[in-house]
């Protein structure tokens, strides 16, 4: 018995010895053996090819990132949606802060027409509908003139604000005893005296300035000064020197009557640096004839080799000979605003430190 059920485990699990009769019949059926690849579906699952895996990984990553971009697009959507006239709201105040003459709290709302003002030492915090937010520093007074999808319009009569802006250029305006001053998707802090004068400052992206004198682009990083009756001076980097911005200052001054290879135009190229070439671009574009001296060959110093502008095309074409110079500095182009994505959320205290910081 014991040698037969030996023999006979073969049968279950082939570990016992073989019967030569077995084996021969084995052999004669095997070309007829079951194989699990021959009938899919039956028996054990066969392993999906790694190509198979790979795709369907594909298509599921497709899909989410699909998903994203849609909500992307509708929360981008909804932040440029805002209905004609709704109010703004104050979403904090600190110090002695008024409309219509009446205090003014937190979660009050600013319609257009309404006239915010701060006294000394107070501040208001307001959100730009759904595309950004404001600070009021003191002594200011400000007004909501227009609001609606896509374009909201305010006055600056007085005082110091802090904007921080993320939508397409010219959403956001502002106009001021000096000018008109539009965000072209930014952060910037803007100073304006009953007389016109004042400052601009921009911490991100572009800001335009448009008045009766002329039209300036102040790109991040610099800060543009305004005269008695609003006349813009040159922008500057933030980092320039006192010597350059004093000799800037010089310079454009004199207007027309800048020498090109005069003592100031010498001082300025002297404290120049790399970043200093905004303001050695300006003077070229408001004071042409400075092109004939130092000014133009420090521009070719520190400008790239390929952005070529030479003297001739200045003199026979002027201010649009510069536009490789223009093209190759080292900003952000005002085209691609959307890229300045950390505007788009809420900013924390450093925001009122930048403006007490611009009043000093």
């Amino acid at each position: 018995m014991n040698s037969g059920s030996e023999r006979d485990d073969y049968l279950w699990d082939r570990s016992g010895p073989a019967d030569a009769g077995i084996a021969e019949l084995e052999r004669l059926l095997a070309p007829q053996a079951w194989r699990p690849s021959a009938r899919p579906g039956l028996g054990a699952p066969r392993p999906r090819p790694a190509r198979h895996r790979s795709w369907r990984v594909a298509f599921a990553a497709a899909a989410v990132l699909a998903t994203l971009a849609l909500g992307l697009q509708a929360w981008y959507a909804y932040r440029l949606q805002w209905p004609a006239a709704q109010p703004w709201r104050i979403t904090a105040t600190e110090g002695a802060v008024t409309m219509a003459g009446e205090p003014v709290a937190a979660d009050a709302a600013l319609a257009p027409g309404d006239v915010l003002e701060t006294g000394a030492g107070a501040s208001a915090r307001l959100r730009v509908a759904r595309i950004g937010e404001l600070i009021l520093g003191e002594g200011s007074q400000f007004a909501l003139v227009e609001t609606g999808d896509g374009r909201h319009r305010t006055r600056l009569q007085r005082g110091r604000l802090w904007a921080r802006i993320w939508a397409p250029p010219g959403a956001f305006g502002v106009s001021t005893p000096a000018g008109d001053v539009f965000d072209l998707g930014c952060e910037f802090v803007l100073q304006a005296n009953g007389d016109g004068s004042g400052a601009l400052t921009v911490r991100s992206g572009w800001v335009q300035v448009e008045n009766a004198w002329r039209e300036v682009l102040v790109p991040e990083g610099a800060r543009v000064e305004f005269g008695a009756r609003g006349e813009p001076g040159i922008p500057y980097d933030l980092g320039a020197s006192p010597a350059f911005i004093g000799a800037l200052r010089e310079l454009h001054a004199q207007g027309r009557r800048a020498e090109p290879d005069g003592a100031a135009v010498r001082a300025v190229v002297a404290a120049s640096r790399p970043q200093d070439a905004i303001s050695l671009l300006y003077l070229l574009q408001f004071h042409p004839p400075l092109a004939a001296g130092p000014v133009y060959d420090r521009m070719v110093e520190i400008m790239p080799a390929e952005a070529r502008v030479s003297r001739d095309e200045l003199r026979l074409r002027g201010a649009a000979a510069l536009s490789p110079w223009w093209n190759a500095l080292p900003y952000p182009r005002i085209k691609r605003w959307w890229l300045q994505w950390p505007d788009a959320f809420s900013s924390g205290d450093e925001s009122a430190a930048l403006l007490r910081d611009e009043g000093r």
